[in-house]
């Protein structure tokens, strides 16, 4: 079997799957599926009870925790008006040519 015939079934394959689950949802929705009674309810799992005693914080406490610390960050200078290190460093960009080839035509027509 080759890889054309192979994802020409995987094609299939998926388009057949789709069509089918949309043909599967739509019989689906011709029946309502009917919903439990107004009265019922869901079981109650009951919480355990906290046996320990722990210290509640005070809303000044919450606040003080909550609020966030200044953080202190060393200035850096601009990029882009960023000087050399030295006034004798100086490193000369060359210039950059690019060739471009050039389109061979052929030769006029002899006749």
């Amino acid at each position: 079997m080759d890889i054309q015939a192979t994802l020409t079934l995987t094609i299939q394959a998926v388009v057949i799957s789709f069509v089918a689950l949309m043909v599967f949802d739509f019989i689906d929705g011709l029946w309502v599926v009917p919903l439990p009674p107004i009265e019922w309810e869901p079981s109650v799992i009951e919480q355990p009870t906290v046996l320990a005693t722990a210290l509640q914080p005070t809303p000044q406490q919450e606040i003080q925790e909550a609020t966030p610390r200044a953080i202190a960050f060393e200035k850096i200078s601009d990029t882009w008006t960023l000087e050399p290190q030295s006034p004798h460093h100086f490193v000369p960009t060359p210039a950059v040519i690019i060739p471009f080839p050039r389109l061979r035509l052929l030769p006029p027509n002899p006749s």
